[in-house]
């Protein structure tokens, strides 16, 4: 019997069955395993390296935007910048950023005389490039300029506020003898690239020479002289926390040219 039992064994070490279990059948399955392990550890180190690349890109063409615009406009800091569209890395080879986005705050928008601060700045860029002489250049630009009325008063010397309707604003200033005394502008587009208030309404009982005082303080426009060159100004709208101008333009240079 113990003779019978050990040839079984022998048999069934020798059979294919016997070689599944320990032989070389199973070596080449671990191989099979340890190539396909390697393959994915080789690409998860390539996504890897992408994606690093990608944002190393992004934030070169970032910070690449932001610094030329914060020299350009006098910032004291960097604005935030915000590259869409991928692969950024492409676009970088391609030489221009398909769009752009820039959000700043207390930009000067006039460099010469009492300066006209603009509280919010959201600028939308399409096309951005860079050209030899290391300046930005884009083929169009959107600007949402917003100046709050303390900004405004600061610049013209009295008291403004919103008044009745988009495009009316309420001014008050301190006249010698008489006291306060209130009007109604309204404000528009003065030029391409300046603001400026007419249209000015006292009650009837105002004396001429407190109405001339008030005029006077208000024929002053506001240029945007500070902001990129080949924007023009599309429209003004009186808001609760301020003014806010629209300006768009084509070709635009990123360099304002009082820069």
């Amino acid at each position: 019997m113990k003779t019978n039992a050990t040839e079984a064994r022998h048999r069934a070490e020798r059979s294919p069955e016997g070689q599944s279990m320990n032989g070389p059948k199973n070596s080449r399955a671990m191989r099979r395993t340890r190539r396909r392990n390697g393959l994915i550890a080789v690409a998860l180190a390539l996504l890897i390296s992408a994606g690093g690349g990608e944002m190393w890109a992004t934030q070169y063409a970032q910070n690449r935007i932001a610094d030329s615009v914060r020299r350009g406009m006098g910032l004291d800091s960097d604005p935030q910048v915000h590259v869409n569209g991928l692969p950024v890395s492409l676009q970088l080879a391609r030489k221009k950023i398909t769009e752009a986005d820039i959000d700043a705050a207390q930009v000067p928008a006039t460099v010469n005389g009492r300066v006209l601060i603009i509280q919010d700045l959201a600028v939308h860029l399409r096309g951005v490039r860079q050209e030899q002489s290391g300046r930005e250049r884009a083929d169009e630009a959107e600007v949402t300029a917003t100046i709050a009325y303390e900004d405004l008063s600061a610049f013209y010397g009295v008291a403004v506020d919103r008044g009745h309707g988009d495009d009316r604003l309420k001014v008050t200033t301190r006249v010698p003898l008489l006291g306060q005394v209130s009007a109604s502008t309204r404000v528009g587009i003065a030029g391409p690239r300046a603001i400026g208030v007419d249209d000015v309404r006292l009650s009837e009982n105002v004396p001429p020479a407190a109405r001339t005082l008030l005029e006077s303080s208000l024929e002053r426009t506001a240029p945007l002289d500070n902001l990129p060159e080949g924007l023009a100004i599309r429209s003004v709208t009186v808001t609760d926390n301020g003014i806010v101008a629209l300006l768009s333009g084509s070709d635009v240079d990123l360099q304002p040219r009082t820069a």
